[in-house]
């Protein structure tokens, strides 16, 4: 394990440390680390005509599995323009201690001086302080956490230690998944902490694909899915997630008698989406959940589509005896006119055509040619 420090001093621009970052290499080697330590000199680096401080930051940073930045008294700046954007875009945890005096003058300056006040009257170490610390607090929202010089090494300890309880909970986690997964295939065989598992596994953008879809058909045989994570698997940007949900959405959302609302929202989701296979699998679904809710629902469904066209067709052909039943003949038969509609506006061959016109390549053009 390695852990990246970068101490920055006001007087010497980081080339002296203050006593208490010494303390940095002896507590990363008290929790079995190796530290990579700026003022120690134990960086990544290269010597030679091309040599760039920024890139060796950018290397250690790489390097290391745990970056501690701590601001003393001024701002380094290949540390916040350079090293902070890395680990962020490597995804590295990283803590961020700033000294607790110069904390405070921050929270003095930026009160005296608050959004859009004109900075340029203040020394250039002061308006670097309060750029630097509104981007972490206000514009990346990360939390820096103050230290007086003699507690540093407690704070620093509390601090990792946070890091290291975050991380064994996403081992414990993932030892869980890995658990449930060989039981996705027997539904039955789940237990109701079995369930969360497979629910948290379906939601998971960052999760397998293939497991997230074991997943939704297990919670779809067991009929138990909560509202917050059906309404995130519907929004789901894994094509093939998205569509499995709309596909199982009877299941998935087992209550009865269905909120319309529910219907609006997946209407509303099958517009705004670019991939006509939403519709398609969305129409037959509703249709079989609650006969009335849906048909009401269809009206707000884009027909640009033919294929959704046809198959709302063949839906409602397949609910006549019900709709007849329950009396819904005039908005079925409204729906069907739409499916039968070329007319529309939006309808990709009545503006092709009109396109076509107006470079002057229409009907009417080639007819006086």
């Amino acid at each position: 394990m390695g852990i990246r420090s970068t101490p920055k001093s006001p007087s010497t621009g980081g080339g002296t440390h203050p006593s208490s970052t010494c303390h940095i290499p002896v507590l990363v080697g008290d929790f079995g680390g190796v530290p990579y330590h700026f003022l120690s000199g134990t960086v990544n680096y290269i010597n030679s005509a091309t040599s760039d401080w920024e890139e060796n930051s950018r290397a250690t940073v790489q390097e290391a599995d745990v970056c501690v930045f701590v601001i003393v008294e001024q701002i380094g700046r290949i540390t916040w323009e350079t090293e902070v954007t890395e680990a962020l875009l490597a995804g590295k945890p990283f803590l961020v201690l700033c000294l607790d005096k110069t904390y405070q003058r921050y929270l003095t300056l930026n009160s005296t001086f608050p959004p859009p006040a004109d900075l340029s009257v203040l020394p250039e170490q002061e308006r670097s302080l309060i750029a630097t610390l509104r981007e972490i607090e206000e514009e990346r929202r990360l939390t820096a956490v103050a230290y007086s010089p003699g507690i540093f090494r407690n704070v620093l300890r509390r601090e990792l230690s946070k890091l290291f309880d975050i991380a064994l909970g996403q081992l414990e986690d993932r030892n869980r998944r890995r658990a449930t997964v060989p039981l996705l295939t027997d539904p039955a065989r789940l237990t109701m902490t079995d369930l969360r598992v497979a629910q948290a596994i379906a939601v998971d953008e960052w999760e397998d694909k293939r497991l997230r879809k074991a997943a939704l058909r297990a919670l779809a045989a067991r009929g138990t899915l909560d509202e917050d994570a059906l309404l995130s698997l519907l929004a789901s940007t894994e094509q093939g997630v998205q569509r499995m949900t709309v596909e199982l959405l009877g299941d998935l959302h087992a209550a009865r008698p269905v909120d319309p609302a529910l219907f609006e929202h997946v209407v509303a989701v099958a517009n705004a989406s670019d991939d006509v296979g939403i519709p398609r699998r969305l129409v037959p679904v509703l249709l079989d959940m609650n006969l009335p809710a849906a048909i009401d629902a269809l009206e707000m469904l884009d027909m640009e589509d033919s294929g959704s066209k046809r198959r709302l067709a063949d839906a409602l052909e397949t609910h006549e005896a019900a709709i007849a039943r329950e009396g819904l003949q005039a908005a079925a038969a409204h729906l069907l006119e739409k499916c039968l509609s070329n007319t529309s506006e939006s309808d990709w061959k009545t503006r092709c055509r009109a396109y076509l016109a107006r470079l002057g390549f229409g009907p009417a053009a080639a007819g006086t040619a």
